[in-house]
């Protein structure tokens, strides 16, 4: 990238420091080649790489470190401490806000074209937060982990990167200006103290991506704090300057090294598991390497043949003008291409048409929209850029905001299963005999709801996040709301979603029996062996919660007894959950297991969504047509057991509209309504299995 020359009227650094003061100013063409290069891995290898990452990404994220040091730190110094922010963020506008703002735009709308409305709210959502460049965050938020391109990936994902970046931006100038005060006031070399600053960041930033690699490798891979070190250490080599040269004999191989290091990075490494810990520092290195091996004059002057030169030369700086837009669009055309033609993952041919496609619109925004704005915007006063730039910003945000808005209104308006007919809306008690539905009537709730239709206590704050992390092994009970003074009966839900689904037929049912109702759920944590004990905070998890069960005593412990697996496999009781069970009976509480519920591949209000009917959007009761797991002699002895499948399965199919409800909110959950509908059902069964609960 050329930097631009100081502004005249900025007082010059000291004469006595001019070596030391600032990193020199030079243009590289190697760097910027790189760049192309880099992004170029990261391009081919999500459309031919089967999920594997180049690590391309931490050599963009390290470039952009060492490209605004040098800038930062040169125009503090000059300015004698101060960086003119407006003409800062006005430059940050013109590069990277228009090209963006356009494919966030095109993205969004193409998204509520193709999409199903089941998906329009996350859309919106991850278009606000790429526009205002807290994508990353979006996704730790929406636990959308990061991932190869799928039918259901987000076709914002990849602004997860960007928005690092962006925030890198603002916060960058900050350590700067402090650098270059710090310099003044102690008589030290700017470059010396910003290079201890920038070490210090970089050693904190990586023992903290090492340290949630192992609690969240999820979110590791997201994080800011745990990508600032790669920043960071492109902020290093910029302090570096020429002494990052090596010896006149060394450069050729070790410019081959380099380039070795970063082309083998997404054969031999899976990067989604490893980076951005110990292991980034492959292609990091290899990064180090190629700029070491660069001459004095640049690697456009260095010999033929070596990889600075070729790094250099017309073909990798030509990408590197349009790595951005290729990188911007790319991804999402990858995942509309997916979405339309109906397929899980990409082949050659698709591959060679998605790759075509993204060159295309890099050249054409590189030539329409880059570069006009950039030879407009150096003729321009700075207000006019930072005026669009807030206007987009605003607009944009708005705009979205506003449509999310009217969305979540649209679920917060609609009916709850008391406020329906029940001769219109029998929903579960239409499996009975001579119980039947109007054929004339839409099923409820509406796709918006239905999409969202997670039991109320998903909202308390008292669930236990999926996975490990900080605190993830600790058991948060859900208190009952409505609570009666003197319960009859404590009733403990616990177990994973698939328990934690009956939480609206639960309630009913303590409501109208004086029965006091608690949740323990931590998300995606059943019953089982664990496999990693020592590593496994699910496995903690269940440990904790037997001292809660002691702790709080409840009468009746419920949960789901058994898994339907989603690929035609048996329904089965997950080894070492028998166990589990009759530690909590050892306990003084009963145990109640309910029979689990079938699963697919996609979800069925997105299938709803695109006008499947009942039976193309079910389930197969393959997995059903087998003894029910439950009723083996094997099991501990006291257990209670509970099966709905009759209310669920027929013959043939699953259906996902019973009753004109919709049964199934996900590609395995119950919705609420219909669970509301199977109460007095399940109240029945209780009945009978369990009379002295009455």
């Amino acid at each position: 990238m050329r930097q631009p020359p100081p502004a005249s009227g900025h007082a010059p650094p000291l004469d006595r420091h001019a070596s030391w003061a600032a990193p020199e100013r030079r243009y590289r063409p190697e760097i910027h080649g790189l760049r192309g290069f880099a992004i170029l891995g990261v391009v081919l290898f999500h459309l031919f790489g089967a999920g594997r990452v180049s690590g391309g990404i931490d050599i963009f994220l390290a470039i952009s470190g060492f490209l605004f040091t040098a800038m930062l730190l040169r125009e503090a110094v000059e300015s004698g401490g101060t960086i003119r922010v407006g003409r800062y963020l006005a430059r940050l506008a013109r590069r990277l806000l228009p090209a963006a703002a356009l494919v966030i735009l095109v993205t969004t709308l193409a998204g509520l074209l193709l999409f199903p409305e089941t998906r329009h709210a996350q859309l919106l959502s991850e278009a606000r937060a790429s526009l205002l460049y807290f994508e990353n965050l979006e996704l730790i938020r929406s636990q959308l982990s990061y991932g190869a391109a799928g039918p259901e990936t987000s076709p914002f994902q990849h602004f997860w990167s960007l928005s690092v970046q962006g925030q890198f931006y603002l916060l960058w100038p900050l350590v700067a200006l402090t650098a270059v005060l710090l310099a003044k006031r102690a008589g030290r070399s700017p470059i010396l103290v910003m290079g201890v600053m920038t070490g210090l960041i970089v050693v904190v930033s990586f023992g903290y991506a090492v340290y949630m690699g192992g609690v969240s490798q999820d979110e590791a891979y997201l994080m800011t704090r745990t990508r600032f070190w790669e920043l960071g250490f492109g902020g290093l080599l910029a302090l570096l300057g020429s002494t990052l040269t090596l010896p006149r004999r060394w450069r050729r191989p070790a410019g081959w090294a380099g380039v070795a290091l970063i082309i083998t990075t997404g054969f031999l490494l899976d990067g989604a598991a490893l980076f951005p810990g110990p292991w980034a520092l492959w292609p990091l290195l290899g990064m180090a390497l190629v700029l070491a091996a660069a001459g004095p004059g640049g690697g456009a002057k260095d010999p033929v043949a070596t990889a600075t030169r070729v790094l250099s030369a017309h073909l990798f700086t030509w990408v590197g003008d349009r790595a951005y837009a290729l990188y911007l669009w790319h991804w999402p055309l990858l995942i509309f291409y997916l979405e339309i033609r109906e397929r899980p993952g990409l082949g050659v041919g698709g591959a060679m048409i998605v790759l075509a496609a993204s060159l295309v619109l890099a050249v054409l925004t590189h030539r329409w929209v880059e570069r006009p704005v950039t030879r407009v915007s150096a003729r321009i006063s700075l207000r006019v850029p930072l005026a669009m730039a807030a206007t987009v910003l605003l607009i944009g945000g708005s705009a979205s905001s506003y449509a999310i808005h009217q969305i979540d209104l649209q679920r917060s308006g609609a009916p709850s299963l008391a406020e329906l007919d029940p001769q219109d809306y029998p929903g579960a008690l239409a499996t009975l005999a001579d119980t039947d539905a109007p054929k004339n009537v839409d099923f409820v709730p509406d796709l918006q709801t239905l999409a969202q239709s997670r039991p109320d206590y998903y909202d308390w704050g008292c669930r236990q996040e999926i996975g490990d992390g900080p605190g993830r092994g600790e058991v948060l009970v859900c208190e009952d709301p409505d609570r009666p003074a003197d319960p009859d009966l404590t009733v403990m839900i616990t177990g994973g979603s698939h328990a934690g689904q009956w939480h609206h037929a639960w309630r009913m049912l303590a409501a109208q029996n004086n029965w006091e109702l608690l949740i323990a759920d931590k998300s995606a944590c059943i019953f089982t062996e664990a496999s990693d004990p020592e590593n496994n905070q699910c496995h903690e998890w269940n440990l904790n919660l037997l001292d809660v069960v002691s702790e709080r005593e409840p009468d009746l412990v419920f949960t789901a007894g058994t898994r339907v697996p989603n690929d035609g496999s048996p329904e089965n009781i997950q080894p070492g959950a028998p166990q589990k069970w009759q530690q909590i009976m050892d306990r003084g509480s009963e145990v109640l297991l309910m029979r689990g519920t079938p699963r697919r591949e996609d979800s069925v209000a997105d299938c709803l969504a695109q006008d499947g009917d009942a039976e193309a959007c079910g389930m197969d009761p393959i997995s059903y047509r087998d003894t029910n797991p439950l009723t083996t002699p094997d099991l501990p002895e006291g257990l209670f057991t509970v099966d709905m499948t009759e209310h669920l399965c027929f013959e043939q199919i699953c259906p996902a509209v019973i009753g004109n409800i919709a049964v199934y909110y996900d590609q395995s959950h119950l919705s609420n309504h219909y669970v509301e509908s199977m109460a007095p059902l399940l109240e029945a069964k209780l009945r009978e299995a369990m009379p002295h609960l009455f």
